[in-house]
């Protein structure tokens, strides 16, 4: 972070760190830095500096020659680990072979990375899930109802209609509309109803539009088959044994092995339908839970020690920039 300040770790994420990583997958990176010493002194801040070569705004599915690369200045970095961040906590427990930059300040935090882990870990993993579960489901219905919409639309009225300001659609039309339309949302992702007067043009041009953006998140080759993203599912099922891991026995062990790597591999190869799928979340979250009853980690993380770890890293840093 010649920019920033001083890189003290960077390594290979995501597929790779879990050992799950295939020729087409995409290369994903993290690194963390401690800012120099005007970003900590002065007014300037920086928190992180994302370096990715493809745009969060890009409508297409990353690919090999994609690149996600963000790195976080220490102290957001520590903050996220004592809040026991997913993606965050996975990088402490990294094997060599992913790990491109570490350097003693890094060595030492995960050294005592015992210390930043808590019983919060169950609410972050499973949490994470549900909520990554629950817009697995919500994807395809929404899509659907985005193809349908825009169906019924095209079926009613001519294409001239379509395509003029003039017609408006009345209480019945919007009232369809709402119903077929219920997951909809407009581009400031605030869920908007369809009423009486409202432009037919306007409301056939925002519909084609987000269908068609939309769509390439969830057409996969087995989206027909399975009802969802396989890349979206495995990530649920990972998570989940992540978690159920930290708490049985306080760590991560990469790559991902036994029953838990089984059952990833068959979701991401399309082995797995959607109800499947549900099972599977249902019982690696029962796994979780049954965790957190015996679980030897602490219900809180050391915040003193890491309060002052940190005060005296940076201390450090700031007298030897000079």
């Amino acid at each position: 972070m010649e920019d920033f300040g001083k890189l003290i770790y960077k390594l290979k994420t995501g597929s790779h760190l879990y050992g799950l990583n295939r020729p087409e997958s995409d290369e994903d990176y993290m690194g963390i830095f401690i800012p120099r010493s005007d970003y900590l002194l002065g007014l300037k801040t920086v928190n992180e500096v994302d370096r990715s070569t493809k745009s969060s705004a890009a409508i297409h599915r990353n690919t090999a020659e994609d690149v996600d690369d963000k790195s976080y200045a220490l102290p957001k970095f520590l903050h996220l680990t004592l809040q026991n961040n997913p993606n965050i906590v996975e990088v402490l427990f990294a094997t060599p072979d992913v790990i491109l930059t570490l350097e003693p300040e890094m060595e030492e935090l995960i050294e005592n990375r015992d210390k930043l882990l808590s019983q919060r870990v169950f609410h972050t993993f499973t949490g994470y899930a549900f909520s990554q579960k629950k817009k697995l489901t919500v994807k395809s219905e929404r899509y659907n109802s985005l193809v349908e919409g825009v169906e019924i639309l095209e079926t009613v009225y001519s294409k001239e209609m379509l395509n003029d300001y003039f017609y408006a659609i009345n209480d019945e039309e919007a009232e369809s509309l709402n119903e077929k339309l219920k997951y909809y949302k407009g581009r400031k992702q605030n869920c908007e109803s369809f009423h009486k007067g409202m432009s037919l043009k306007m409301i056939y041009e925002k519909l084609v539009e987000e269908r068609d953006n939309y769509g390439w998140r969830v057409k996969t080759d087995t989206f027909e088959t399975l009802g969802y993203d396989v890349k979206f599912g495995y990530h649920l099922i990972r998570i989940l044994a992540e978690g159920y891991q930290l708490l049985s026995i306080g760590e991560l062990i990469y790559p991902i092995i036994g029953v838990a790597r089984n059952d990833i591999v068959r979701v991401r190869e399309g082995e797995v339908k959607l109800p499947e799928l549900l099972e599977m979340y249902e019982k690696y979250d029962g796994l979780c839970k049954k965790a957190v009853e015996n679980t030897s980690l602490p219900k809180k993380p050391d915040y003193n020690w890491a309060d002052e770890w940190l005060i005296q890293t940076l201390k450090k840093s700031i007298l030897e920039e000079g």
